[in-house]
């Protein structure tokens, strides 16, 4: 009889490879998993390391990013399979092709909020005088699809931004665009753009009968929607996704 193969949709950043400052010790260069146009390189540790092997090698690994597919493609791992990219908007078959279909949906979800970005934009800037903030309207085939805002110092200057952006958009939560926060990453993207709506659909499309064992892995709280679509989730220890259960348990 012959094995099938789980399916293991994965979060990148912070689950399988980080950037070296968020490691206890200095980076190996060979563990080196993603070039970063900043500096700010990303590594796997060799456990981080070995189990991607394992997990690329054994099952069908998918991975599910907030990551353009530009950046995506300065990652260094073999993937072999579908990718998930900008938090669900794009999706690239196994020959890294665009998804057509998934794509015009994108086109059809993020059309109604480009004016919204472009304002977004222009608020921001006003804001960022001392040059402080890093914010950027994310692009896929000519069609923005998320807005993120990053600090270069002090994550507390995103609080300002992210007061200043509730008022702008209806409330924290609930508004005129679903908010993402985590760390020293701020981001607002359209309610139906999202990973887990990207995980629903290839689940129909690869594995419609759910033959398959169907893993989860990721470690931000934004993972956990798409996390639960699957049969098992995987949270790497000491994240924010980590911390948000211990916190409920105490």
């Amino acid at each position: 009889m012959s094995l099938i193969k789980p399916i293991v949709f994965s979060d990148l950043d912070d689950t399988i490879f980080q950037t070296s400052r968020k490691m206890a010790g200095a980076p190996d260069e060979a563990l080196k998993a993603s070039h970063a146009l900043n500096g700010s390189h990303s590594y796997m540790t060799q456990r981080q390391s070995a189990a991607f092997e394992w997990l690329n090698a054994s099952t069908r690994f998918i991975p599910v990013t907030a990551r353009s597919t530009e950046a995506l493609s300065r990652c260094s791992l073999p993937f072999k399979d579908y990718q998930i990219a900008s938090n669900g908007a794009v999706i690239l078959t196994p020959e890294g092709a665009l998804d057509e279909d998934w794509m015009a949906r994108t086109r059809d979800i993020c059309k109604a909020k480009e004016q919204l970005f472009t304002d977004m934009a222009v608020k921001i800037e006003e804001m960022n005088e001392d040059g402080g903030l890093r914010h950027w309207i994310v692009d896929e085939q000519m069609c923005g699809v998320y807005y993120c805002v990053k600090s270069n110092g002090d994550e507390a200057r995103l609080d300002e931004v992210q007061f200043v952006m509730e008022g702008m958009l209806g409330g924290p939560d609930g508004g005129l665009l679903f908010k993402h926060r985590n760390g020293n990453n701020l981001a607002y993207m359209p309610h139906d753009i999202s990973k887990k709506s990207a995980v629903d659909y290839l689940i129909e499309k690869i594995s419609p009968t759910r033959d398959q064992p169907i893993w989860g892995m990721g470690d931000s709280i934004t993972d956990l929607p798409f996390m639960e679509s699957c049969d098992m989730m995987v949270i790497p220890t000491e994240t924010q996704l980590h911390k948000t259960f211990k916190k409920g348990m105490n």
